[in-house]
């Protein structure tokens, strides 16, 4: 505990430990986690963790009614950041913020597809808001609650859930997760020169960007040297947009 106290004061957490916990113990245990996985992370990461959370503390004291996206955008740069040791990712936080764990397996035997939409949902909630993300912890609780109960009858129970957590997400859920994707992945400056191609292309790229986040670190890692050498490309190449693209496209959907 000691370890973990030195960790958050030294990255100058104190001020706005109350903003966190009053999210939810979750995401104050997972900057926990990070703030001691950066003990053993080298010089260099610990100054550019300490960038980030001096802005989350900056922003968390200018706009404290928007902790929410603030802590989960930091959240999400940190675990990139810290790297893949000891770090679970975005999905399984969203997971198991939400209590998913002890039902996994009755939802995955039902079928990959089912389980995917469930964590494409968890993973939008953490971007959709304080008040969304309560009401769809009451209604995971309940789905947990009745899968226990009624394993047997376990698929109409699932899609059920699935049809109000989605009509709960709605459309702002889903734009806010794209620009994080886009956001995380650099290519906020070159929006423009993609969709002067056409819409077709910035689609593809949007969808891209936020299957990535559900992709793994690793392949992450690897879009994010795809995504850098097509964003200096462009900078230096603006007249060549299309072949650049198209070449980027094509590597990350192999």
């Amino acid at each position: 505990k000691d370890l973990v106290d030195f960790a958050l004061n030294a990255l100058g957490l104190g001020q706005v430990i109350d903003t966190i916990t009053a999210l939810g113990t979750d995401y104050w245990n997972q900057i926990k986690q990070i703030a001691t996985q950066l003990l053993f992370a080298g010089q260099q990461v610990w100054e550019q963790a300490k960038l980030i959370f001096a802005q989350l503390v900056s922003d968390l004291q200018n706009h404290a009614t928007d902790a929410l996206p603030l802590v989960v955008q930091a959240i999400g740069q940190l675990t990139s950041l810290v790297g893949s040791s000891g770090k679970r990712d975005l999905v399984d936080f969203a997971l198991n913020a939400l209590g998913l764990g002890q039902v996994i397996d009755t939802i995955t035997a039902l079928g990959t597809d089912y389980w995917n939409q469930i964590k494409q949902i968890a993973t939008q909630l953490l971007f959709a808001g304080q008040q969304v993300w309560e009401q769809a912890k009451l209604i995971f609780a309940q789905l947990v609650s009745d899968l226990q109960n009624h394993a047997t009858d376990a698929l109409p129970l699932v899609v059920q859930a699935i049809g109000q957590l989605t009509s709960l997400v709605g459309s702002s859920g889903k734009r806010d997760l794209v620009d994080f994707a886009l956001n995380a992945l650099g290519l906020g400056q070159v929006i423009d020169t993609i969709t002067a191609l056409g819409t077709d292309y910035w689609n593809q790229i949007k969808q891209i960007a936020t299957q990535l986040l559900f992709a793994g670190q690793q392949i992450w890692e690897q879009a994010k040297l795809i995504f850098a050498q097509l964003v200096s490309d462009l900078q230096n190449h603006a007249t060549d947009a299309l072949p650049l693209v198209v070449q980027a496209i094509g590597q990350l959907t192999s």
